[in-house]
């Protein structure tokens, strides 16, 4: 059996992985970044190792690694509870086993980074990751600030100058700057062959670029902000796009540099040892020379011959690694059509207090969901209620324990094919803060607007917030979101 045989395998054993993939990059809930990486990653596969490596005929034995069984009977066990994500990483790591035991590729820790880049993981990074990287650039940026006489401190996200407050939204995490950079450390990593020390170094440069990056972006960005620096209203978009495409720029030469530094060390000091264990061969007598080129050919493998179907068919019976790998992958090909996975039973909804009858003073009218609101629903572990107050939708969510279904309005917006331009956030009369965004379709265009907030005074303007918040029991649930939608004026 081929390397591409085994691929091919995987690639049908995995199908729910398969599904839910093309599924993620078709619906544009996730930024499709993972297909960039995918290509990169096949493109440095095939460049390296050729298509006789990948095509060998070698026997089977050599071509299933250890490793890549565990992965499957990973994917197997935690298959009825885990994330769909989680499942994604297990199939995409045998396959990189597979590949790495077979042929002349072998991965290191870049190859590795594209493979696992390859899935859509933005939205999950965002989720996670978001709300840390922005207290983060909040904490190095606020004294970078007061550095050139405008006093500045973080209070969470928000940068304090005077009674000039400047919030650290969602969108200047630096997520997209973060993960742009660390796939081009994993490229150059790859591309270079860089060992494991030389690839953590260059992985490592890559992530304190993009937070450098990202710290000089806020940093520039609160002076517009504050209306230190007047920007004609026209051109707000603008300056933002191009102030982030310098700090980009700022990043990803500080990785390629570090990536080239590296390895011109690395080839400089293979040189040296090549030259100290082979003397020059015109140190010797031109009949040694012919005797060592003699031997040398005397030593080079036989090409290698197809192996025959019975013999093939023999060292697969006989093979104990072969045949525990083909039973895990018939095993898995059957499990998610056997045990489907389990909703998140763990959050209540006993105690729901019932929905309100008023929302900022109007009264609210109970509608069925529209098409579009589908999103909205979908794994939703708690309560969920669509109304109306004239043209105005509003979306009410009702969670008692913190959860990753609750998902942010954008991505559901994102999901069905809008347009998302993020605004700044929107504080009204009452001093609430709501994340705003605009959300562009067929020439229907929306304001959406967002907050969560629970019953003792907890108002949070993002998902990734309020989930930190509730991790760390700085709030306790039940919590309320509310979405609001509007037609754009």
């Amino acid at each position: 059996m081929t390397i591409p045989g085994l691929l091919a395998l995987c690639f049908c054993v995995f199908w729910p992985v398969t599904i839910w993939y093309v599924e993620r990059l078709l619906d544009k809930s996730d930024e499709p970044l993972g297909i960039i990486s995918l290509i990169a990653f096949v493109a440095i596969v095939l460049s390296r190792s050729g298509k006789e490596s990948l095509a060998s005929t070698r026997a089977v034995s050599r071509t299933i690694p250890l490793s890549s069984i565990v992965c499957v009977l990973a994917y197997i066990i935690t298959w009825p509870f885990a994330p769909k994500l989680l499942s994604a990483i297990f199939a995409v790591l045998a396959i990189g086993c597979i590949i790495n035991g077979g042929g002349k590729f072998r991965m290191n820790l870049g190859s590795w980074l594209l493979l696992l880049f390859s899935l859509p993981i933005v939205s999950s990074l965002n989720f996670y990751s978001g709300y840390p990287l922005r207290l983060v650039v909040g904490k190095l940026a606020a004294p970078l600030i007061s550095m050139v006489g405008f006093p500045t401190i973080a209070d969470g996200t928000t940068l304090m100058w005077g009674e000039h407050l400047v919030q650290i939204d969602a969108p200047c995490s630096g997520i997209k700057m973060l993960w742009f950079s660390l796939f081009i450390g994993a490229v150059l990593t790859s591309i270079f062959e860089l060992n494991f020390f030389r690839a953590v170094v260059v992985l490592s440069a890559s992530v304190l670029a993009a937070l450098l990056g990202n710290i000089l972006r806020i940093t520039s960005l609160f002076f517009v902000e504050a209306g230190i620096v007047h920007v004609d209203p026209s051109l707000d978009q603008f300056v933002h796009q191009a102030v982030g495409a310098v700090a980009f720029a700022i990043s990803a030469g500080v990785t390629v540099l570090v990536a080239t530094r590296f390895s011109r060390k690395g080839a400089a000091e293979e040189t040296e040892e090549t030259a100290e264990e082979s003397p020059p061969d015109f140190a010797l007598p031109a009949h040694e020379r012919l005797v060592e080129a003699e031997l040398a050919t005397d030593k080079l493998p036989a090409p290698s011959q197809a192996m025959p179907s019975t013999g093939l068919k023999k060292t697969i019976l006989n093979d104990r690694r072969m045949l525990s790998f083909l039973a895990l992958t018939v095993i898995a090909a059957l499990v998610p059509a056997v045990f489907t996975r389990g909703e998140d039973r763990s959050i209540s909804t006993s105690d729901f207090p019932g929905w309100p009858k008023e929302y900022n003073g109007q009264i609210l009218q109970q509608v069925p969901p529209k098409k579009a609101d589908a999103a909205f629903y979908q794994e939703f572990p708690g309560k969920i209620q669509c109304f109306s107050q004239g043209e105005r939708r509003i979306i009410i969510r009702w969670v008692e324990k913190p959860t990753r279904q609750l998902h942010p309005s954008s991505d559901c917006f994102r999901g069905l094919g809008y347009e998302i331009t993020y605004k700044p956030l929107e504080t009204d009369v009452k001093g609430i803060r709501r994340s705003c965004f605009g959300a562009l379709k067929d020439g229907k265009s929306f304001e959406v607007k967002e907050r969560i907030y629970d019953d003792v005074g907890g108002n949070w303007t993002d998902i990734s917030s309020w989930y930190w918040a509730a991790l760390l029991g700085k709030t306790h649930g039940p919590w309320w979101s509310i979405v609001e939608i509007a037609p754009a004026a």
